[in-house]
């Protein structure tokens, strides 16, 4: 055998280390996405392929709320979407809703605690009007 061909034999023909696309054939888009989140859009549409018209079609909020899609998985579906030529559908909410969000969420855990102190005897008195955002004060 010559060194040539014990090169070539040592190195492999290649053929099984280059990429479809290297080899000639069309790679699906969905194969140009990261594993993680092709396994977890193959969960939302319950097969293994899919378009990424399909995709821009569930829109941001789905997207979202979908299991095994975190921010950084968002993130790369939409660069892939771009790539593409794809965009999603609705935008992602407003930091404003958060934020009223979390204004509900500490409403809530006043009332829970007044209606507590109310429960062991302590008076919860509203100073002000409440429509003009009044304070509640514990006597």
């Amino acid at each position: 055998m010559s060194q040539g061909q014990l090169a070539a034999a040592v190195a492999g023909t290649g053929s099984e280390r280059t990429s479809p696309a290297e080899r000639g054939q069309t790679v699906a888009p969905s194969r140009r996405l990261p594993t993680l989140q092709q396994n977890a859009l193959r969960k939302i549409f319950d097969r293994p392929d899919f378009s990424p018209e399909e995709v821009a079609r569930l829109g941001h909020r789905r997207l979202q709320r979908a299991e095994g899609i975190g921010r950084k998985g968002l993130q790369a579906i939409v660069e892939w979407l771009r790539e593409e030529g794809y965009e999603l559908q609705c935008e992602p909410p407003a930091q404003s809703s958060r934020n009223s969000a979390s204004v509900s969420r500490d409403q809530k855990k006043l009332e829970k605690a007044m209606r507590i102190l109310r429960t062991h005897g302590y008076a919860v008195l509203r100073v002000g009007n409440p429509d003009d955002g009044g304070e509640d004060y514990c006597l």
